[in-house]
């Protein structure tokens, strides 16, 4: 699996939960509790709430991030195209986007699919 395709589908089970919470199977049977709505609080924190609303903007903000990684390191490399010494192998620098997708892995860190080379982004 690639750091890609693993940050793809955490953001996707992210996604799931909060619709999952939103029509659980249970909240179709007469006679339940009314279902949360996109404005429901899920946590409180003094006056900050996690609302079903705000996580769904936070999944789509991390796949809009993973495909500016994907044009970052693009750019990178066109840059590098125009470099006549230092390559970035010879540099140790990593690409940008490999970068950003390195450090949105780490609230992901405990999943057992989490691959520990994507803990440390090179510099």
């Amino acid at each position: 699996m690639t750091l890609t395709q693993f940050l793809l589908a955490r953001i996707a089970e992210d996604e799931a939960a909060v619709l999952a919470l939103l029509d659980p199977p249970a909240s179709r049977a007469a006679g339940t509790p009314a279902r949360p709505t996109l404005d429901t609080p899920l946590a409180r924190s003094g006056g900050w709430e996690l609302t079903p609303r705000r996580v769904l903007a936070e999944v789509a903000a991390k796949r809009h991030l993973v495909e500016l990684a994907y044009e970052a390191t693009g750019l990178d490399m066109t840059v590098d195209l125009d470099r006549t010494v230092n390559a970035r192998e010879d540099s140790g620098v990593a690409f940008v986007g490999d970068r950003m997708l390195r450090t949105l892995a780490l609230a992901y860190a405990e999943h057992p699919d989490f691959d520990e080379d994507w803990r440390h982004p090179p510099l």
